[in-house]
């Protein structure tokens, strides 16, 4: 009898629990509305990071991404620390800068789609290759990349703006 008692005082309070946690409509709505300023802002401001988790080279499997891999605009300068897997075709002896560079952006253009998303399209000379990104950001922070490169396969990553 005692086993029972214990199971249903359990049972009880994980009820409890899930019901405290529950966000109502109007919570969630607010709180949707909220992250969707704060990512308007930071884009309008050109001061966003966005954190990579996952990545999809061309050529292989998706691969989660384990370490701090970022990228960073910073009004005229892009910050790229991004893992790569791909073939590289006229790259410097040992791999040379790869993703991983602080470069001023020679062309930026951002465009507000009519589903909320904003599609974001810039190039950057990094001394050793011309790239360009292109980014999808969604109203939730959620972000997809793709990298297209002179001297390397194209590669996707995806992520999330971090909010301040």
């Amino acid at each position: 009898m005692k086993k029972y008692k214990g199971i249903l005082a359990i049972a009880f309070a994980a009820t409890i629990l899930v019901a405290c946690n529950t966000l109502t409509t109007a919570e969630r709505a607010e709180r949707d509305a909220k992250t969707a300023m704060a990512v308007e802002a930071a884009l309008n401001e050109r001061h966003y990071m966005v954190e990579i988790e996952w990545m999809y080279p061309i050529s292989g499997r998706a691969r989660y991404v384990l370490s701090d891999f970022m990228l960073e605009v910073r009004g005229d300068t892009l910050l790229s620390y991004l893992p790569y897997f791909g073939r590289a075709y006229d790259v410097p002896y040992g791999g040379g800068k790869g993703m991983n560079f602080v470069a001023p952006i020679t062309h930026y253009q951002s465009a507000k789609s009519s589903n909320g998303t904003t599609e974001i399209s810039m190039m950057v000379d990094n001394d050793e290759d011309i790239l360009q990104y292109r980014l999808k950001i969604f109203n939730s922070g959620k972000t997809n990349i793709d990298v297209e490169s002179q001297k390397r396969e194209t590669i996707s990553y995806s992520g999330t703006m971090v909010l301040k």
